[in-house]
């Protein structure tokens, strides 16, 4: 069974990229520089737009700018997503055989909070 190699213009350092881009750009044919050469180089799209610079390639700033926006959404929803995860996680986590719920542990150590009957009878009261 083969191992799966990574292509050798996607370890190239910036110097070797840059050096490799001035060709890939003239055969390049597709419809949106940036991130093709993000995906053929294996680099973000803000490395490629700097890079592209580098080259001479004219890149709008309302592009520039609507892409680096697009990345800090893109981070700040996969933040809200792993802070929901580990909401989620805990919840789980504060559970038992006895109680859906763990709200807290008294001085003694032991669990109190919400029982599987009560959280059923309250789903029941809800849905009538």
């Amino acid at each position: 069974m083969s191992k799966k190699q990574t292509p050798r213009r996607k370890t190239l350092t910036k110097k070797g990229r840059l050096a490799s881009a001035k060709d890939w750009i003239t055969k390049y044919d597709g419809q949106n520089l940036i991130s093709g050469y993000a995906k053929w180089f294996g680099v973000d799209k803000i490395c490629a737009i700097n890079e592209l610079k580098t080259l001479g390639v004219i890149i709008p700033e309302n592009l520039e700018n609507q892409i680096v926006e697009s990345l800090k959404r893109r981070i700040e929803q996969r933040k809200l997503a792993k802070e929901k995860a580990e909401a989620l996680d805990i919840a789980v986590n504060d559970s038992d055989y006895n109680f859906a719920f763990i709200a807290g542990y008294t001085s003694g150590g032991f669990p109190y909070g919400l029982t599987h009957e009560e959280l059923e009878n309250a789903e029941l009261d809800n849905n009538d």
